[in-house]
């Protein structure tokens, strides 16, 4: 850390208390100097929301990622909140959800996977809103019945959602998260079925991000 100091004034006496100050108080920044946690994708910031319980409804907040449950009036801080809470109940169940509303202040997914008897869809969505009394995104709609059976498939468990997965791992450890190892433990692990070329892709996005990371820190 670099620690830029007034420009001294060499026209006058050298001031050695001034200067003993100086060199105390570079000491104490240097001690006191704790460097920046490393950058991790799995956490969302304190909410700001009161929580004495005055409020006409208690409110959760989705807090930590990763737990993959949804239920009636959870709020998120962000539209990104809750499609990302929305892949983790995807990457826990392997159901096949679909984005079907998406605005900027309205989101839904509904699940397209399909009965084995008739065909017919399966009944499960969730809506989330933030509305102008309300500052937080909030689940407003939440239908959580399953009809249909995992298959493997799902549609919205894209590239981009695969590198969000690996991004920590990938930069922990690039060796060893290759394509074909991404392959196998979103497949054993989680039940969905994805390609070799999705996970070179997303290995490929996420490394990106984390150079971008870098960049930014050394900024």
């Amino acid at each position: 850390m670099a620690i830029v100091l007034p420009d001294a004034d060499f026209g006058g006496d050298f001031d050695e208390e001034a200067h003993d100050r100086d060199e105390f108080h570079i000491e104490q920044l240097v001690n006191e100097f704790v460097d920046e946690p490393p950058v991790r994708h799995d956490l969302y910031p304190e909410s700001d929301n009161d929580e004495n319980g005055d409020g006409p409804e208690p409110v959760h907040t989705h807090i930590r990622r990763g737990d993959g449950h949804l239920y009636d009036k959870q709020t998120f801080f962000s539209g990104v909140a809750f499609k990302e809470a929305v892949t983790d109940y995807v990457l826990r169940t392997g159901n096949n959800l679909k984005q079907y509303r998406y605005d900027k202040d309205k989101i839904g997914f509904m699940c397209v996977g399909c009965n084995g008897d008739d065909g017919s869809r399966c009944e499960w969505k969730v809506y989330a809103a933030i509305l102008p009394s309300d500052n937080m995104w909030r689940i407003r709609k939440f239908n959580d019945k399953h009809s249909c059976i995992p298959n493997g498939e799902c549609e919205m468990f894209k590239v981009p959602h695969i590198a969000r997965l690996f991004l920590d791992k990938i930069r922990d450890n690039p060796e060893y998260f290759m394509p074909m190892k991404m392959e196998e433990i979103i497949k054993e692990r989680r039940k969905i079925s994805v390609s070799r070329h999705q996970c070179q892709a997303a290995r490929n996005k996420a490394l990106i991000w984390i150079e971008k990371e870098y960049d930014q820190q050394f900024a």
